[in-house]
């Protein structure tokens, strides 16, 4: 991947962008200050905002290092900023890749994070050429397996043991779609 591969997305809702250093506020209050909510997607709290500032500006690293496709999620009717979905751990060899996302607990159930991820999915077989795309799934996180099951993913595997979060670990589903 390649930064200059990253394209801004849109989708009937929902614009599809690289996040900013303003974004933090917004994402921090929507999703990553409630880490009940969020911490079957990233394992470590975020102690406060600054903590979390930090991890948005190393966003602009990914960005520039073309390994790592970060979007946010942006609902168009509010201009504001919901979620975020992610390509990432590409497999050059393989021709393969990683999909992550989440949206905020205000913006739950509601269709935006299926849409998302499909434009996303569409961006990587059609723009950048994958073969595969693997999500890996905290088994408790059913609303999350529903999503990828909603498109076409099919599950593959269990990775035992495969997520930490504090002193316990939990099962990952893999979930894989090919490009047809």
């Amino acid at each position: 991947m390649n930064e200059d591969k990253f394209k801004e997305l849109e989708t009937e809702r929902l614009i599809l962008r690289k996040i900013v250093d303003e974004d933090a506020e917004t994402l921090f209050n929507n999703i990553y200050n409630n880490f009940e909510y969020y911490k079957l997607y990233y394992q470590l709290p975020f102690n406060s905002f600054n903590e979390y500032q930090q991890l948005v500006a190393k966003y602009k690293e990914w960005y520039a290092n073309g390994n790592h496709f970060r979007w946010g999620i942006v609902e168009k009717t509010s201009n504001e900023i919901i979620g975020l979905v992610h390509l990432h751990s590409k497999d050059n060899l393989n021709n393969n890749c990683k999909i992550g996302y989440i949206i905020g607990y205000r913006y739950n159930k509601k269709g935006y994070a299926t849409e998302a991820v499909k434009e996303i999915i569409d961006f990587a077989f059609n723009t950048l050429n994958y073969h595969r795309i693997e999500a890996d799934i905290v088994e408790e996180n059913i609303n999350s397996i529903k999503l990828v099951e909603s498109l076409g993913m099919t599950f593959e595997s269990i990775k035992k043991d495969g997520y930490k979060l504090g002193n316990e670990y939990y099962n990952e589903k893999i979930y894989v779609l090919l490009k047809k």
